[in-house]
């Protein structure tokens, strides 16, 4: 009964975090324009109409999927450790979507040929925002992933081998 409640908690983890994702694509997108025009100056500019209808299914089944594994390694974690750990993902997580749009950004610059006045105009779905998105989220989830891979490691090691079961006791 304690893993259906476990699988229960996690689909409904999944379907809330979806509609997050759905709802706060849009703002991620306007952070990642506005990184981009922070690190390069006024040295791109968005030209074209803003016009994105639906959210990209790359962007919502990775924040669903970030979400239940987060969920999932964080299960069985003190609350002090929850904490630590969901700050540091934050952190990771705006630290990362900075420096892949720096990069991005200054790679737009560079391989710009026919810029005028050395201004790059690209188009509002030029940029690839999936891509920092999901970088993003795999960044900041590394530190909890290390953790509970270290912790079964560890756990591995303290067990008795099964083929030392019995061999003391048999007077072999």
């Amino acid at each position: 009964m304690n893993r259906l409640k476990i699988i229960l908690l996690l689909v409904l983890v999944f379907f809330l975090t979806i509609s997050l994702a759905v709802y706060n694509e849009n703002s991620y997108r306007i952070l990642v324009r506005f990184f981009f025009n922070f690190f390069q100056g006024d040295k791109i500019k968005f030209v074209g109409k803003n016009f994105h209808l639906f959210a990209s299914p790359y962007f919502v089944v990775a924040f669903g999927l970030f979400s239940v594994v987060f969920t999932l390694l964080l299960y069985g974690q003190s609350k002090k450790s929850g904490f630590i750990y969901s700050a540091l993902a934050i952190i990771l997580f705006f630290i990362t979507t900075m420096a892949t749009t720096y990069l991005d950004s200054t790679s737009k610059i560079i391989e710009c040929t026919a810029c005028q006045d050395g201004v790059r105009s690209l188009h509002y779905n030029a940029v690839n925002y999936d891509f920092h998105f999901i970088t993003s989220l795999v960044v900041g989830l590394l530190p909890l992933l290390w953790t509970s891979i270290k912790m079964h490691i560890t756990k591995r090691r303290h067990r008795k081998p099964a083929y030392n079961i019995g061999i003391a006791a048999s007077g072999a």
